[in-house]
This record gives structure tokens, sequence and C-alpha cells, in this order.
């Protein structure tokens, strides 16, 4: 686990002394290498917002992965999740319908006090939709919203067999949150190269015969440390311009 951690020096009698900030302007980046089942993740986010509710730790941002499940948001109809066998289930807190997480899929948990976006939820969603969107953009890859659903989407080309070209939507980045006291979790899966053949089980964000697509599924070879590189920088960039 790598942790990006905020500090200043002190002089205190000869002694060098690290102080953590709490405040605004700084935030927490924790990288975890490991694969982190679901229920654990979750009850670590929720142990992190309530300690920022309580003003004892900085907002936090936390990339990680999950093993193979699915996991029902609060929008979910029973009917979508019948014909899933070969994952668990997973009933979360979070809002949106029946996404499937797992390895090659990067998780962004988001630990935010939406003071920072005037407590607009809309407003947030659209940070970070416009958030992926900048970081695809870095891969050369072209997204884009979708007023039909909330998250990110591009265009895949694909060839029937007559050999025609078609250019279909498809969904690359899903976003789900809830918000505590003012402080938003949860946050966005991206499909870099995960096993996508577990979205063919499901009906995605509720949305008939949509399909998920990743970064490799596109033809390109991007690594977790490429892509949290490109997620910082326009992370950092764009909150500037809130």
């Amino acid at each position: 686990m790598i942790r990006y951690n905020t500090y200043i020096i002190i002089n205190y009698k000869n002694s060098n002394k690290k102080i953590l900030i709490l405040g605004r302007d700084f935030m927490e980046w924790i990288i975890s290498k490991d694969i982190i089942d679901y229920e654990t993740a979750l009850k670590k986010m929720e142990k992190i917002v309530d300690e920022i509710i309580q003003e004892k730790k900085n907002e936090t941002i936390w990339l990680l992965e999950h093993n193979e499940i699915y996991t029902a948001g609060t929008s979910t109809k029973d009917i979508h999740m019948k014909s899933v066998k070969d994952a668990p289930i997973f009933k979360t807190n979070r809002g949106g319908q029946l996404t499937f997480h797992g390895p090659g899929q990067r998780i962004i948990y988001l630990m935010i006090n939406l003071k920072r976006f005037s407590y607009d939820i809309r407003k947030y969603v659209y940070f970070l939709e416009q958030l992926i969107i900048n970081t695809l953009k870095e891969f050369n890859i072209s997204t884009h919203r979708w007023d039909k659903a909330i998250g990110v989407w591009t265009y895949k080309t694909s060839y029937s067999n007559k050999n025609k070209q078609k250019n279909r939507r498809c969904k690359i980045a899903s976003i789900g949150i809830r918000v505590r006291k003012k402080i938003s979790f949860h946050g966005v899966s991206v499909n870099i190269y995960p096993n996508l053949n577990y979205f063919d089980k499901i009906i995605p964000c509720g949305l008939e015969n949509s399909k998920a697509t990743s970064i490799n599924d596109l033809g390109l070879d991007v690594t977790f440390n490429d892509f949290d590189k490109a997620l910082r920088y326009n992370f950092e960039k764009l909150l500037k311009n809130i």
C-alpha cells in the first residue's frame, strides 16, 4: 500500500518533527497494490468518512482493485439480479444499479467534502465524469457523457459478417456515490483490462443491450501506474477550476 500524505516539517528542540496537515487544500492519496474484497473496503471507507466528519482525517482518494463481485446499488431491480450465477452479489449502499467489479478494473473511492461543490451532487457527478474524460484523453481515448445514463462512454468499432463497419456506444467507466453528513463516498470504476464477459451476464446500469468496454479492449496497453499518474494530474488540475 502506497500513501501520499501531506506533512509540514518543523524544528522542535533541534529535531525534525512531522505533523499531518488537516484542511481544505490537503488530501490523502492511497494506492493499494493487493486486491481487496468489497466488504473489507466498504468498512474501511465508512471508517474514513466518519473520521473526516469528525475532522480527524483529510479528505481521501483511494485507488484499488476488487476480486470478482457484482454490486447492486440502491436503484437495482430484483429482476436484474436473477440471472447472475458466476460471482457473488453484494447489495451496497451506493446509488446506481447493478455493475461488476473485478481484477483489471481501477476502483476510485473518493471521500470528499461536498462543500467544494457547493453541496451540489449534480455538479460533483459532472466533475467525476469530466475527470475520467480528461484522464482517458491522455491516452488518446475519446469519451463522452450520455444523457440517458450517468457514467463515461466511448464508441467501439465493430464489423458485421458482411464486413460493414459499425460504431457502438460502450461504457468504460461507472459512477455511484453516497453522501453522509455532506461527505461523499464510493466513486468511480474504470475498465482498464477486466474480464468483460462478466458484464454480459447482467444489464449494466439497467440499460438493455448496453455493452462494456475497456482500455485494453480498445487496443491499448495501459498500466495501472500509467492510469493513476494521469488521474492524479487531471484531478488536481480540474479541482483548481471549481
